[in-house]
C-alpha cells in the first residue's frame, strides 16, 4: 500500500572508482499535450499500483494543468499525500486519493476495481494492504473442479466426532452457526472457549463453500489438537503451524463489511527530516566510505535514520492483525539484508548482487520490497457456491525509487535485477518461510480470513444465505483482545564488503494484501458446469443439532 513503508536505502559505492549521471539533452523530441497527459495519467495508475501514491497524484495534477483542467489540478494538490515529519500519517484523506486516482485513471482490471459497494481500489503502499478489489482478481471458473466437488460432497454430513481437538483432514466451520454460539455464550455470561478462539483448530484454509438452503457459509481446511507456543499464539500439534484466530475473524468482518474500510494496510516510515540528514551525510563522506569504514558508516546511517513511523489503517491500531502485519514485514526486511536467516534457498540482497550492480554509482536509492496476496487463483464452481484456495496466499514484490536530496522519493515502475530476484525467490519460498517462522504462517492465516471476508461481503454471500453479521458487526458490544504494537521501530543497518573493493550498505525501514481486486479479475475465475448438479440438497450439518463445527464423514 504506499509510501517509504517497504523500501531499503542503499548506498552502493566502488572503491577509488568514478560515476556518471545521464541527463536528457535539450534536443528531445517534443510530445503533443494530449499524448503527453495521456502518458502521465498511464504513469499515475502504474505508480498506484506500486504503492506510491505521491507519485500518483502528482502525475494525475500535472496532467489536468497541462490540459488546462485547473479544477483537477487544485484538487490534486490539495490532497497530495505528504510525509509528516515528526509523525502523523500522511494518508488522513486515503480515500480522497482513491477517488481521484480512480476518476482519472482508465481502470484496468489489475487493480482499479471496486467491491460494488463504492468500496476502496485495490492498491497499495509500502507496507501491508488488504482490500476488496484483490479479492476479485483471484476468483477461476475451472474446468475441472473434481476437488470442489469431493469437498462439498463431503461436507454435507459429519463425522461421529465431537472431540475438537481430534486431527481432521477437513473440518468444516460454519460462520453464522458460530456467531450465534458465541452471542449466546455472552448473553449467558459464560467465558469464550479456547475451541472458538482458535476456530476449532483449523490451521489454514483450504475451501469458502455457501449453503443458501440452510443458512451456511463454510470455512474448511485441517484442524486438530493445538497448544500455546512459545510467543503465546494457539499452535497446531499436527503441523506447528499457528490456528486460526477467532479475533481476527472478528476484526476483518467488520473491515470489509458494509461500513467498513473495505481494506487495511501498514506501512514503516522514515521520516522525511531524516532522510534529509542521512542524504547529506552521504553526499559529504561518500569518499571515505571503504572497507575499513563500512562498519561504521552504516552504524552511522543506522542512528542518523533512527525510529522510523510506524502507521497502520483499515485496521484498529492495537488489533492483533496489526501486530502481525508489521512484525511480518519487519523480518523480510531484515531477511532481505541479510540480518535474519531465511531458509535453505533464500538469498539477501548482498548475496544476489551482480559484479556490475556491487559497483553501483555512488548513489543512494530506495529499494522497496513489500508483501501482497498471492494466489495463484480463488477458485470457483459453476454454482458459485464453492470456492478453493489455490496456492500461497502471500507474494513479494519490489520496486526502485530514487531519492532527493530533500529527503522526497519517487518511484521508477521497475526493479533492478537483484532487487526483482530477492522478491522472487522470497515468493518461491513462502512456505518454508512459514514452516521457519511463525510470523509468516500467521500473516499467511490472516490473508486467508481476509479473503474470506471479502468474499463473503463483496460477493454478496452473506445475503445469499440471509446472514447479516450483527454480533460480528461494527456496531455490537463484542470486543477483541487488545494488543500493543509499535508506532515507531528502530532503523536497521548492513554492509557487505565484495572483493575488488566494492562496498554495499542497506539500511532497511510493507505486506500488501489486495483481496476484492484479487477476485474482481475474471481472467483468475474458471467455472465447471459440472458443478451444478452437485449442489447440496441436504444440510450439511447432518444430524448434527446445530452444532458450529464438525467433521468431514470421510
Amino acid at each position: 500500500m504506499l509510501r517509504t513503508s517497504s523500501w531499503l536505502l542503499s548506498i552502493v559505492s566502488l572503491v577509488a572508482a568514478s560515476s556518471s549521471v545521464s541527463i536528457a539533452g535539450e534536443n528531445a523530441t517534443a510530445v503533443p499535450v494530449e499524448v503527453r497527459a495521456a502518458q502521465l495519467k498511464m504513469q499515475a495508475r502504474v505508480a498506484a499500483e506500486q504503492g506510491d501514491f505521491g507519485t500518483a497524484i502528482k502525475d494525475i495534477m500535472e496532467a489536468s494543468e497541462l490540459t488546462g483542467d485547473r479544477v483537477t489540478a487544485d484538487r490534486a494538490r490539495q490532497i497530495q499525500p505528504t510525509p509528516q515529519i515528526g509523525g502523523g500519517s500522511p494518508f488522513a484523506n486515503f480515500g480522497e486519493i482513491l477517488q481521484l486516482i480512480q476518476e482519472q485513471t482508465s481502470p484496468p482490471a489489475k487493480w482499479l476495481a471496486t467491491d460494488g459497494e463504492g468500496g476502496t481500489v485495490s492498491i497499495s503502499s509500502q507496507g501491508v494492504f488488504v482490500a476488496a478489489p484483490a479479492v476479485l482478481k483471484a476468483l477461476k471458473n475451472i474446468s475441472d473442479d473434481s476437488n470442489l466437488i469431493k469437498a462439498a460432497e463431503l461436507a454435507k454430513s459429519a463425522n461421529h466426532n465431537t472431540n475438537v481437538r481430534q486431527s481432521s483432514t477437513l473440518r468444516m466451520v460454519s460462520l453464522p452457526r458460530l456467531e450465534k454460539h458465541v452471542q449466546q455464550l455472552a448473553e449467558a455470561g459464560k467465558p469464550m472457549t479456547d475451541d472458538i478462539r482458535t476456530l476449532a483448530g483449523l490451521s489454514n484454509i483450504e475451501f469458502l463453500m455457501v449453503y443458501p438452503e440452510t443458512g451456511d457459509i463454510v470455512i474448511a481446511g485441517p484442524a486438530g489438537n493445538w497448544s500455546r507456543g512459545a510467543e503465546g499464539r494457539m499452535v497446531s500439534e499436527n503441523n506447528g503451524r499457528p490456528t486460526l484466530n477467532f479475533d481476527d475473524l472478528v476484526t476483518l468482518t467488520r473491515t470489509f463489511s458494509r461500513g467498513g474500510s473495505g481494506f487495511f494496510m501498514c506501512t514503516i516510515d522514515p521520516k522525511q527530516d531524516q532522510i534529509v540528514a542521512v542524504q547529506e551525510y552521504v553526499n559529504k563522506n561518500r569518499n571515505t566510505l571503504n572497507a575499513k569504514t563500512a562498519a561504521s558508516f552504516a552504524t552511522e546511517l543506522e542512528q542518523r535514520l533512527g525510529l522510523q513511523n510506524v502507521f497502520v489503517q483499515g485496521v484498529p491500531q492495537d488489533s492483533r492483525i496489526a501486530s502481525v502485519i508489521v512484525d511480518a514485514d519487519y523480518r523480510m526486511k531484515e531477511i532481505g539484508i541479510g540480518k535474519r536467516k531465511g531458509p535453505e534457498g533464500m538469498k539477501s540482497y548482498f548475496d544476489l548482487l551482480s559484479r556490475s550492480e556491487q559497483r553501483g554509482s555512488g548513489s543512494m536509492d530506495a529499494l522497496r520490497w513489500w508483501m501482497a496476496v498471492g494466489y495463484d487463483a480463488v477458485n470457483l464452481s459453476s454454482n458459485g457456491n464453492v470456492f478453493e484456495f489455490a496456492g500461497n496466499a502471500v507474494q513479494c514484490l519490489a520496486e526502485d525509487q530514487t531519492v532527493g536530496n530533500d529527503g522526497t522519493h519517487n518511484g521508477t515502475g521497475k526493479a533492478t535485477k537483484a532487487n526483482a530476484k530477492f522478491a522472487e525467490l522470497f515468493t518461491k519460498h513462502v512456505s518454508e518461510l512459514a514452516a521457519q517462522d511463525v510470523v509468516f504462517a500467521d500473516m499467511e492465516n490472516i490473508f486467508d480470513l481476509a479473503m474470506v471476508s471479502a468474499l463473503v461481503h463483496s460477493q454478496g454471500l452473506a445475503d445469499q444465505v440471509g446472514w447479516t453479521p450483527a454480533y460480528f458487526g461494527n456496531k455490537s458490544n463484542l470486543d477483541t483482545k487488545s494488543v500493543e504494537v509499535p508506532t515507531e521501530l528502530m532503523t536497521a543497518a548492513h554492509h557487505r564488503v565484495y572483493s575488488g573493493g566494492s562496498v554495499v550498505i542497506q539500511v532497511a525501514g510493507g505486506v500488501r494484501g489486495d483481496m476484492v481486486k484479487f477476485v474482481n479479475d475474471k481472467n483468475n475465475l474458471t467455472t465447471d458446469p459440472t458443478l451444478d448438479a452437485e449442489t447440496s440438497k441436504g444440510t450439511p450439518m447432518g444430524q448434527q443439532n446445530g452444532r458450529w463445527w464438525w467433521d468431514a464423514a470421510k
